[in-house]
């Protein structure tokens, strides 16, 4: 018994068939892509975010760009296309509801098709994680600037504020907890209050660059979170500023320097009998002793020189005071000023 093949669609005989078609009747009945007629997608109110598969991920983009890269990420292409061009185009907007044309070009079996899809987008609001623990001022870490025996200037905190300013502006570029949700200032000091423990670490990291000082942390329970079966912990971190500042005079070791500079590593001196240089860790803080101001520093006049000795007029009795003469000084001449500090009632030539 002989069985003819046959489409059973257009009922032509004695054709290859495909998926049970013949090639026309496949052509003509093949869908280019797969795509909902109707799609919900869920964006911050405040920061512009999308919501997708339940974590928040930055966009960056308008809401027009949101709606049609939301498209393209829900087409699907069918197999027997190639050669696949997809464009999409909004062609209305109803409130909340984007109509949308998406329109595809391929080949099918060297056949060039061509077709739309009508897709209605619903663009549904709400409030990030994010945006809602900054709303609530929702903080991980505390950075508490103080400083030894003495006030915190106005100068050193437009400083601070600066550097958090600019280095929270870079952080938050990757980590959208980058926050300040409260700053507070205060006789004693200031508070930063950051949104993330790991953006706060980098803070204080730069801010004791800048200004030196001692670094203590401390953590506190706040709370456990029952999801995840971990013990909730808010950090302070408090960055004590030394009581002097670059180019007051200290003693170490009972030699007499000028702070010439200092990082989140060691303090820089310079002896004021020798000019050698010395550094000195953050751990021996407690060794140096402030015994002169940078204010403290006076101009004094040269009023005679010899091969060995400078005369200068002391600057406030005026009374003549003999120096060693050394390879810094051999440039001045009678009538030149140079800066000195009186310290223990000795002149030190600065």
């Amino acid at each position: 018994m002989n069985v003819k093949i046959f489409c059973p669609q257009c009922g032509k005989t004695g054709v290859k068939l495909f998926s049970g078609l013949c090639r026309s009747c496949f052509i003509e009945k093949t869908c280019l892509i797969n795509i909902p007629e109707e799609i919900d997608i869920i964006i911050c109110t405040h920061c512009g975010s999308i919501q997708k598969k339940g974590r928040w991920m930055d966009s960056g983009l308008s809401l027009e760009d949101i709606v049609i890269e939301t498209i393209y990420e829900y087409v699907e292409i069918d197999d027997s296309a190639s050669d696949v061009a997809i464009s999409v185009k909004i062609l209305t907007i109803r409130g909340s509801i984007f109509e949308c044309l998406v329109n595809v070009k391929a080949h099918v079996m060297d056949e060039i098709l061509i077709q739309e899809f009508l897709v209605e987008v619903k663009v549904n609001k709400s409030v990030c994680t994010v945006c809602s623990k900054f709303s609530s001022g929702y903080y991980e870490a505390v950075i508490q600037m103080r400083a030894d025996s003495r006030l915190i200037s106005d100068d050193e905190i437009g400083t601070a504020d600066k550097i958090v300013r600019d280095k929270i502006e870079r952080l938050s570029n990757k980590n959208r907890m980058a926050y300040i949700s409260q700053r507070v200032e205060m006789k004693e000091g200031i508070d930063y209050y950051v949104g993330s423990y790991k953006a706060a670490r980098k803070l204080t990291e730069t801010l004791r660059n800048v200004f030196g000082g001692v670094l203590k942390d401390s953590p506190r329970l706040m709370g456990r979170d029952k999801t995840k079966g971990k013990d909730l912990y808010r950090i302070w971190f408090s960055l004590r500023l030394p009581q002097f500042q670059k180019y007051d005079f200290v003693k170490y070791n009972n030699v007499k320097t000028q702070v010439l500079n200092f990082d989140a590593n060691k303090i820089y001196l310079k002896a004021l009998d020798s000019s050698a240089t010395i550094s000195v860790a953050w751990r021996d803080y407690e060794k140096l002793k402030l015994i002169a101001r940078k204010d403290d520093i006076k101009l004094a006049m040269v009023t005679a020189k010899t091969p060995q000795l400078i005369q200068i007029l002391h600057p406030d009795t005026y009374q003549p005071v003999d120096i060693e003469l050394n390879d810094e000084l051999r440039h001045l001449h009678i009538g030149d000023e140079l800066k000195v500090v009186e310290i223990d009632n000795i002149l030190y030539v600065i």
